[in-house]
């Protein structure tokens, strides 16, 4: 019986709270970063993604292999909704998949495609949102892109439905602070929003009031955020 989907999870966590911006394929830089940042799964740890895992870097297959690990958590991103739709069979999707860096599909070989497809219905049950409740108590809300409201509440399963194309896509609150300095406000109902998505100038993560974007450009410039739950909360 297959499991009904919840597009808006919550995960609480024994241990230390890890957060990683867009992987993209980058599966050799996560492993440096997990070695050195004294990640420990043996110990309750876990780590959360923002989505977006593949496309673009040298190992996409690596990093789905992620989903298989009892350890790890992702929102889903706008590159495995892309891959999804592609491999379902929307020529649109795939195309659009393919000039936005899912080329490498097409290199594996039939025996690696079939593993990908296998890894399909995990990828369909990745949440639009998700709540990460830590150790102290603290609420750190995820989302691909954008929560599409400023309080965090807001977010149930019908509303991330409705703005399943801005949880994945949305780049205006961002855009807006990087091109004309308009401050993004900031979301209640949650002590941290985490994202991803929007490729941030500086090679480092940016928090702005309680928002706070993770993608530092892995597969751009080598640069991999990984940061913790008392980082993020300090």
């Amino acid at each position: 019986m297959t499991e009904p989907y919840h597009p808006h999870q919550v995960l609480k966590v024994s241990g230390r709270a890890w957060f990683m911006g867009d992987l993209h394929g980058c599966f050799s830089l996560l492993r440096e970063k997990l070695a050195d940042s004294g990640f420990n799964p043996g110990q309750g740890d876990m780590l959360i993604g923002v989505g977006d895992l593949i496309d673009r870097g040298p190992d996409s297959l690596a990093c789905l292999s992620l989903l298989e690990r009892p350890w790890f958590r992702t929102v889903l991103g706008n590159h495995e909704a892309m891959m999804l739709g592609a491999l379902q069979g929307c020529e649109e999707e795939h195309l659009r998949w393919r000039r936005n860096g899912g080329e490498w599909f097409d290199r594996l070989s039939a025996e690696e495609q079939q593993s990908v497809r296998g890894v399909l219905p995990r990828l369909a049950a990745l949440p639009l949102a998700l709540t990460v409740e830590t150790t102290s108590g603290a609420h750190i809300g995820v989302v691909h892109a954008d929560p599409g409201s400023n309080d965090w509440n807001n977010l149930d399963e019908a509303f991330c439905l409705q703005h399943r194309r801005t949880l994945l896509w949305e780049r205006g609150r961002l855009m807006g602070w990087q091109l004309g300095g308009q401050h993004p406000g900031e979301v209640t109902g949650v002590d941290r929003v985490v994202m991803g998505h929007t490729p941030l100038r500086d090679e480092h993560w940016l928090r702005l009031g309680n928002l706070c974007w993770l993608d530092t450009g892995a597969t751009y410039n080598g640069e991999l955020t990984l940061v913790s739950d008392l980082t993020l909360l300090g």
